[in-house]
């Protein structure tokens, strides 16, 4: 199966950035409308947005508390740590509380499949393909609340989502009747639309535009639990979710349920704002928007309607202007936030005709708002993410305003701000407008006094015992000196002086490099500070951080120690990222996210060092994957399992983690590639009578001990004991077994698919994971959006080598050639031919 990736390669494609899980992970039915906070149930990653497609901000805990903030979503849940940070985790892996976890159909209802059928990890054509399910398979439905998708779990315990028209359900109807709002008590909800409203397939901008519903449709309310959206049904069936702006809700007393029937009904507006009322009126079609009631006071004659005249963009970065109805048309102009646009014609289809200026094109309604009768919008409201803040000299802090704003500060000698960016000039205090229109917001700012020291680091980031380590730390011009403070393994402190090395000058910024080495004879990591002094009086504080020292230096010898990237894989990560001085809007991250240095991104609110020289980057890179979940992850998994590895496979892991996320390591279901690892043993001796062991991988077996030899049975299915024969390992990384199966039939089955009964009494050395096997798996991970993606595939196959060979060389054209015989799948066809 294809694979799904969180991260794309700058240099590569569309879209970059990594929750825990993707095809094992699996979507719960309706919200945990009760629940306000959640315990992880495993490690899990807090992302930027709803999806896999954006970039992990941390990974929190196994039991970590969590606030829920917006848990509409069928498959995410935002969330709020208790340290402040607000994001998005895959709901199957927190538990709820104030309610179940559960889906939303009750138990005992089964289903057969009806013909072949395909099970995706989500309710969309969209979503990846989980596993191909046989004709007259048995399903547990976990979830029937959809109208043409059904939750199932197999006999083997794995879950997705079926389309409903290929199952034949029984034990309950498979109508999506309980598919209705939860915030009513014995009342169904209506609801009409008090604009021109889109239709979305999820809760939130970022999901897909169904259709667009015209002002005065009628809906039904399906679930009304989210504080901004709600769950609704058109009168022709259609589902999706609609912004609770642009909704009046009515409950409902009639017993019918359904909007298209001509039923009187008495009907009363749950704004607060309305005056409570009854009237007898006729509902209508959902594109009508004359007589159906929306809440006003003893009338039933059509509401009068603005007129549609104008449009506010409400983007984070541009919004294009094209020259036609759609994405295929030549851009004409990219429009800021806030622009104005005259509207010429009404929406279709999520786009409108508009003029800007002079000029007259279209543009998606899906990031404009609308305005009526004239209005220009020119009195938003305005807010921002903090409203004080502390900032070290030197240092910027990004503020994030709600909306397009100009920006003020009231003392430019304190400190300056662009576009939200405030740059500390001197100690002092300053105040920071962002105004729109009549609208303000400030911040109140403190500068202190600029940092001792602005970056440090140590090289080789992993060092071989008996060489030499060199400490690097970045400094402003008024330091005149710095020392290296390193607690040695026995506790005690080592001090290094250090001395001036370099200046560097970066866009008007200049700074100060600072060296000094030693050597470590013991292996293990060496935290150390850095310091600096002004006129010979050191600072008490400064900046942090650690080296690592290996058993041994050779790249292929396999330990079970901790392992950390090699200085090889962090030049191929800056090498793909790519190196930016000043902070940039990342067009290929979700929500074109404020990044700098070496892909390095940040938060609203982030106070960081703008105008970076490379030494700073560097150190903020090497820190960040040191002491991201990309390491941290890959070390719990080799002391859970107690794996012996070398340096060669932990980066080509941590590189896979970087891209991918770091989840896969040590969730509570594995990968095909984590269960080819465990499979890796020195192998064993094999007794006259054989050894048991199971199949993990539904595969051949074949004539001889190699891929290319015949297949002697149409298949060995995941899970069939084997008893294992004999071995043929005179390669290390292509060991093969020639099993027997209950039958009597025999033949040579990869050891990357076989797992031994004893396997957990052996040693797990990774030098033994069979290279065509891993690799093959390995590539599959190349797909974003159900789409092959060929910058995940090379990123993917050019891991493979180093994994398995140490081959760091990542030119395409090599990669592409396919020097060590992995199995491509069919989708890499587009660039072999």
């Amino acid at each position: 199966m294809q694979k799904t990736s969180r991260r794309f390669w700058r240099t590569s494609l569309a879209a970059v950035c990594a929750a825990v899980l993707l095809f094992t992970a699996v979507p719960l039915g309706s919200s945990v409308s009760a629940a306000t906070t959640a315990k992880t149930t495993d490690y899990l990653n807090l992302r930027q947005g709803p999806g896999t497609n954006t970039k992990v901000i941390l990974t929190l805990i196994k039991n970590a508390t969590v606030t829920i903030l917006d848990n509409s979503d069928s498959q995410w849940a935002k969330v709020k740590t208790v340290s402040g940070y607000v994001g998005y985790c895959f709901k199957q892996y927190l538990s709820f509380s104030g309610s179940q976890n559960t889906s939303s159909s009750s138990s005992g209802i089964t289903a057969k499949t009806t013909t072949a059928l395909n099970m995706r990890n989500g309710p969309s054509l969209g979503n990846g393909i989980i596993t191909v399910l046989k004709t007259g398979t048995s399903l547990k439905v976990l979830d029937n609340s959809n109208r043409d998708w059904v939750k199932v779990q197999t006999s083997d315990g794995r879950s997705g989502w079926c389309y409903r028209q290929y199952l034949a359900i029984s034990g309950a109807a498979s109508s999506t009747s309980s598919n209705t709002s939860t915030s009513s008590s014995g009342s169904s909800l209506t609801a009409v639309t008090t604009d021109y409203l889109n239709l979305r397939t999820g809760a939130g901008l970022n999901y897909r535009v169904i259709l667009t519903m015209k002002k005065g449709s009628t809906v039904t309310v399906l679930d009304n639990s989210n504080r901004s959206w709600v769950k609704v049904r058109t009168a022709s069936g259609t589902q999706g979710w609609c912004s609770r702006d642009y909704l009046k809700i009515s409950s409902s007393t009639s017993s019918s349920s359904s909007s298209s029937s001509r039923s009187s009904s008495t009907t009363t507006s749950s704004s607060s704002s309305s005056k409570a009322s009854s009237s007898s009126s006729s509902s209508t079609s959902s594109n009508s928007s004359s007589s159906a009631s929306s809440g006003s006071t003893g009338s039933t004659s059509t509401p009068s309607t603005p007129k549609l005249t104008g449009a506010l963009v409400q983007v984070n970065d541009l919004l294009r202007l094209r020259s036609g109805p759609g994405t295929s048309y030549s851009v004409l102009g990219y429009l800021k936030n806030g622009t104005y646009l005259t509207v010429l014609e009404p929406p279709k289809n999520s786009w409108m005709k508009v003029k800007w200026g002079s000029t007259i094109g279209y543009v998606c309604t899906d990031y404009v708002k609308f305005l009526y009768d004239g209005d220009t919008g020119s009195s938003n409201s305005i807010s921002i993410s903090t409203t004080s803040a502390k900032i070290p000299q030197g240092k910027t802090l990004w503020i994030k305003a709600s909306g397009s704003a100009t920006w003020t500060s009231s003392n430019t000698k304190v400190a300056t701000v662009q576009n939200g960016y405030v740059l500390a000039v001197a100690p002092g205090t300053a105040v920071i407008t962002a105004a729109s229109g009549s609208a303000k917001a400030v911040c109140n700012v403190t500068v202190t006094e600029a940092e001792p020291v602005r970056a440090a680091y140590a090289s080789p980031n992993i060092a071989a015992p008996g060489s030499a380590v060199t400490f690097t730390a970045v400094t402003d011009t008024q330091r005149d000196g710095v020392r290296f403070l390193v607690t040695m393994q026995n506790g005690s402190v080592r001090t290094l002086q250090a001395s001036l090395s370099a200046t560097n000058t970066t866009n008007g910024v200049t700074t100060k490099v600072w060296t000094a080495s030693t050597k470590f004879d013991t292996a293990g990591v060496y935290s150390f500070t850095a310091v600096s002094s002004v006129k010979g009086v050191y600072s008490s504080g400064g900046v942090a951080s650690d080296v690592m020292v290996a058993t041994q230096g050779d790249p292929e010898v396999s330990t079970n120690e901790s392992r950390r990237a090699s200085d090889q894989l962090i030049n191929m990560i800056a090498s793909w990222e790519g190196y930016s001085a000043t902070v940039y809007a990342d067009k290929l991250t979700y929500n074109s996210i404020p990044t700098i240095g070496y892909g390095f991104t940040l938060s609203s609110n982030a106070v960081f060092y703008n105008n970076l020289s490379k030494p700073e980057a560097w150190a903020q890179l090497v820190n960040t994957v040191n002491h991201g979940s990309y390491t941290t992850e890959l070390n719990r998994m080799i002391a859970a399992n107690n794996f012996k590895m070398n340096q060669n496979q932990a980066d080509a892991l941590i590189s896979f983690a970087y891209n991918v996320g770091a989840g896969y390591f040590n969730s509570s279901q594995e990968m095909d590639f984590r269960r080819i690892m465990k499979n890796a043993v020195v192998p064993p001796e094999i007794p006259s009578s054989g050894l048991g062991a199971k199949v993990t991988y539904s595969t051949s077996m074949r004539q001889n001990h190699t891929f290319n030899s015949n297949p002697i049975c149409s298949g060995v299915s995941n899970g069939t004991s084997v008893t294992v024969m004999d071995v043929w390992k005179e390669k290390k990384n292509d060991v093969w077994y020639k099993v027997r199966l209950s039958n009597g039939e025999t033949g040579w089955l990869n050891a990357g698919y076989v797992n031994f009964n004893n396997s957990d009494k052996m040693e797990h050395d990774l030098n033994y994971t069979n290279a065509t096997a891993f690799g093959s798996e390995l590539i599959l991970w190349n797909q974003a959006g159900g789409n092959f993606v060929a910058g995940l595939f090379y990123r993917c196959l050019n891991e493979a080598n180093i994994y398995n060979y140490g081959d760091f060389k990542n030119d395409r054209s090599y990669l592409l050639s396919n020097p060590y015989g992995y199995t491509f799948p069919k989708s890499a066809s587009v660039l072999t031919g």
